[in-house]
């Protein structure tokens, strides 16, 4: 075997070596490539589809847990107002009592004061990721007119997403329709 014919014959060996193994590269990044666009896909499908089921347990979820004393029970004593670092220690509920729910005045006072000096804060005490807006109003004949809300009305904060729960109570003596709203202006992701 002379030279040139060695040469050769390694020259054909190492480009279809380099060929198998650039071929072997790029079918695996595209299988990379294409396993990882599913996926993205299909946490977006997933993600969009049970936004609206998470709207509604999270509304279910908020309005039971309104109508709990909350824990613990004198949780309303036991947060400073102006500084969110215990309100992760706390589950928010408006109720005097585990056998009653009526409304109790300093639970309801507690928590607009809460979400009056930060919204966002005062969602992990009340269990749900998602904006919230909660009335308590008396009835349009009532002698005591009552209207009370708390959060982010998603009338005007541009909402995509509503569920609402309304519930009966007691305020004062005077009766009252609770309404609690979970809501999201975003398609896809939570709050």
């Amino acid at each position: 075997m002379d030279d040139k014919t060695l040469v050769k014959s390694f020259r054909a060996q190492f480009w279809s070596f380099d060929l198998i193994f650039s071929v072997v590269i790029f079918s695996a990044a595209i299988t990379v490539l294409a396993y990882s666009w599913y996926n993205i896909n299909s946490q977006l499908a997933g993600a969009y589809s049970s936004t609206s089921t998470l709207l509604q347990l999270q509304s279910q979820a908020l309005s039971q847990n309104l109508m709990s004393p909350g824990e613990p029970g004198n949780w309303q004593s036991t947060v400073n107002t102006l500084s969110t670092s215990n309100w992760g220690n706390v589950g928010i509920g408006l109720a005097t009592s585990s056998s009653n729910s009526s409304i109790s005045a300093g639970k309801l006072y507690t928590l607009m004061s809460m979400a009056n000096y930060n919204y966002q804060a005062t969602k992990t005490p009340m269990g749900i990721a998602f904006d919230y807006y909660i009335t308590i109003a008396s009835g349009p004949n009532s002698a005591n007119a009552l209207n009370v809300s708390i959060g982010l009305n998603p009338a005007t904060n541009g909402a995509l997403s509503v569920y609402s729960q309304r519930l009966s109570s007691v305020l004062n003596g005077v009766p009252v329709v609770v309404t609690v709203k979970v809501w999201t202006a975003s398609p896809f992701a939570l709050g």
